[in-house]
């Protein structure tokens, strides 16, 4: 075989850059909003308005918990399925997700005097302080179910082959809270009210503008099923697992950032809460890139993780990885040579305060590499069903270490000691959790070995191979399914039919699959798993259902040949347009092949 012939990462390579485009448009689009929002509080409400945002954080964290768990773990466990081309169970999931999304809040919705008095109770605060958590705990808590169902829909839209919808859904969304913050705040008697609104304001009309488009979509696969779907046990606790990591990453920061919040309050004083408030505040920076970038892994990753596509996978940890290491070093330098000019975008107004705080911010600069590591760890061990390396990853980055940690820094350094803390706890985290993987691996537990931990390749593949559609490449095709089918039980006719088949259907993606002559980009695999045997492939061109095509009478003969042979080889076909690429399976019953191989030697 030529190396031509041999598999390569071009398709998809181009999904990661396509999907982690998008991603970070919406994680900045998500970031952006509470860095700008912060902002536009700080600069025009003055520093006691950040606090408040900040005290009130771990509150409005605990009534997103539904939209994180049942949104990242449904994302994953969608994008699993549709691997599988298991659809109708992908619908099931999606309709309790969506159920969970809005009942969850609507505790909250129903309890909100009792739920706000008690938690301003927990923290400490008085006076004005209080009342500025208490104006915007209640907005959040009325308004939380709208924003909980858009939230959680842009996760499972983006993996059902509509990342640019939840993209636009989440910049339009912040767009609009961005312009209502100003205009509430500035000239409206609302103060820090209206901050809050905006964004329960900004959500609803984000919803009510998408979601009825991507119901209305061609291109999505998942048709949400709500009747029974509260009864799919199995399906729920799969969805819950996925997304454990999430949720203890968000309780975990609920827990650690109230005990930090508090600790700073009673030890160091409001000055310099104000000025941690800001420090905190700018990993919002960090997070914009970062969160996009590793929302490929479930993405991207989910689905070749379904279909066992290691080779795909790696692929897509190498270069998330590579991208989130080249963002986070710019972001670092920007920190470490402007601290002072990110104090100034956020308002912060303590002059005697200004050079703590650009040192802790320097400080806060060093922990953003190990920062990354963990998050691109995390994300990835949760897709491949690895929950207890991903959420043990995220206790010890979390609670386990960080919060001892920035404890003690404070106590012996004051301010400075809390980013040192940060940087201890980041480095230790990653340490322990491949310790532990490796541990795990060598017990046989985790049978794999790498810090992937993956098979090196499929077992079950006999083929794979990548193409570029033109009818050169094509003939190479046909010969290189005869040689593979040499090593199995298949009659040399009914191979030679197969490479016949499948030449022509390479040829014919290339000729009519794509809009514009555009880099093609072919994945084919010939795979076997117990008495079948599957032909895939893969491209990324126009939609097309060869199951459900019917040839128009002036469709020539080599326009459906190949295709209309391999429908009368196959004894099924499955069809999936998942991470924006057709996908067509040609299943057919080795006992068959078998028996016309016997029939070829009789």
């Amino acid at each position: 075989m030529n190396n031509s012939m041999k598999r390569n990462d071009n398709l998809i390579r181009k999904k990661i850059y396509k999907y982690m485009l998008t991603g970070v448009m919406t994680t900045v689009a998500l970031q952006l909003g509470n860095v700008v929002d912060a902002m536009i509080v700080g600069n025009l409400i003055g520093s006691i308005g950040n606090s408040a945002v900040t005290a009130a954080a771990p509150f409005v964290y605990i009534l997103q918990a539904a939209a994180i768990l049942f949104g990242t773990g449904g994302a994953v466990t969608i994008a699993v399925l549709l691997g599988k081309r298991e659809v109708q169970s992908a619908g099931k999931v999606m309709g309790f997700c969506i159920i969970l999304c809005i009942a969850y809040p609507l505790i909250f919705t129903a309890a909100t005097p009792l739920s706000v008095s008690a938690y301003i109770s927990l923290t400490g605060a008085a006076g004005q302080l209080a009342d500025m958590i208490r104006s915007i705990t209640t907005v959040y808590s009325l308004g939380m179910p709208a924003v909980s169902l858009v939230l959680g829909m842009a996760y499972l839209i983006t993996v059902d082959n509509h990342p640019g919808l939840a993209a636009r859904m989440n910049i339009v969304a912040n767009v609009v809270n961005l312009v209502l913050d100003y205009i509430l705040v500035k000239f409206t008697p609302l103060g820090i009210t209206g901050a809050a609104l905006s964004t329960v304001l900004g959500y609803v009309a984000a919803g009510l503008i998408f979601i009825p488009g991507y119901y209305r979509s061609k291109e999505r696969m998942v048709k949400p099923i709500y009747k029974g779907s509260l009864r799919e046990g199995k399906l729920i606790r799969t969805t819950m697992k996925n997304g454990l990591p999430n949720i203890v990453s968000l309780l975990m920061t609920v827990v650690g950032m109230f005990i930090i919040n508090s600790a700073v309050l009673r030890n160091l004083g409001a000055g310099y809460f104000s000025a941690y408030a800001v420090a905190n505040n700018t990993q919002n920076i960090v997070t914009m890139f970062l969160g996009g970038m590793a929302s490929v892994i479930a993405s991207v990753a989910g689905v070749l993780y379904g279909e066992k596509d290691y080779f795909g996978m790696r692929v897509v940890y190498r270069r998330v990885l590579r991208s989130a290491m080249i963002a986070g070093g710019i972001v670092m330098a920007i920190f470490l040579l402007v601290p002072g000019f990110l104090a100034k975008l956020y308002g912060f107004d303590q002059p005697e305060l200004l050079l703590d705080l650009e040192t802790g911010i320097r400080i806060f600069a060093f922990s953003f590499v190990f920062y990354i590591l963990n998050a691109i760890l995390q994300s990835y061990y949760r897709t491949i069903g690895q929950t207890f390396l991903s959420t043990t990853d995220i206790a010890l980055q979390l609670i386990l270490l960080r919060i001892p940690f920035m404890l003690l820094g404070m106590h012996f350094f004051g301010f400075f000691g809390l980013f040192g803390a940060v940087i201890l706890s980041e480095l230790l985290s990653y340490i322990i959790t491949n310790l532990l993987r490796i541990l795990k691996q060598k017990r046989g537990t985790t049978p794999e070995k790498g810090i992937l931990a993956i098979p090196d390749t499929n077992g079950a593949v006999i083929l794979d191979i990548s193409v570029k559609g033109s009818d050169r490449e094509a003939i190479n095709v046909a010969r290189c399914i005869k040689e593979a089918c040499e090593k199995e039980p298949i009659a040399p006719e009914r191979a030679n039919r197969l490479g016949v088949a499948a030449e022509e259907v390479v040829s014919n993606i290339g000729k009519y699959g794509y809009k514009t002559k555009a880099e093609k980009d072919i994945d084919i695999c010939l795979s076997k798993a117990g008495d079948r045997y599957f032909l895939r492939f893969r491209d990324d061109g126009i939609p097309f259902n060869p199951v459900a095509y019917k040839p128009s009478e002036e469709a020539g003969e080599d326009e459906v040949h190949g295709l209309m042979l391999l429908k009368k080889m196959a004894d099924k076909i499955s069809y999936m347009r998942v991470i924006s690429l057709n996908n067509t399976v040609f299943e057919m019953n080795a006992d068959e092949i078998e028996t016309d191989h016997e029939q070829s030697q009789g």
